[in-house]
């Protein structure tokens, strides 16, 4: 009877060792996920930045460039 409460108690243990490396896996991976998106937006909206002070740039070459 001992052994098998030790032996039950163990696989409960390995079974909870499990699902926490299992949820460690999925977070990691859904965080992953966002980073990228996060990044990709990032990176459009800093195409769109620079697309912008070039128009700014553009409209603005009959000023004097000195001009503040």
């Amino acid at each position: 009877m001992v052994a098998a409460s030790g032996f039950s108690f163990v696989f409960v243990l390995y079974g909870l060792l499990v699902l926490a490396v299992v949820v460690l896996v999925i977070a990691l991976i859904v965080l992953s996920v966002a980073a990228i998106r996060v990044l990709r937006l990032s990176a459009q909206e800093r195409e769109l930045r620079i697309e912008q002070l070039r128009a700014a740039v553009l409209d603005a070459g009959d000023e004097d460039p000195t001009a503040i």
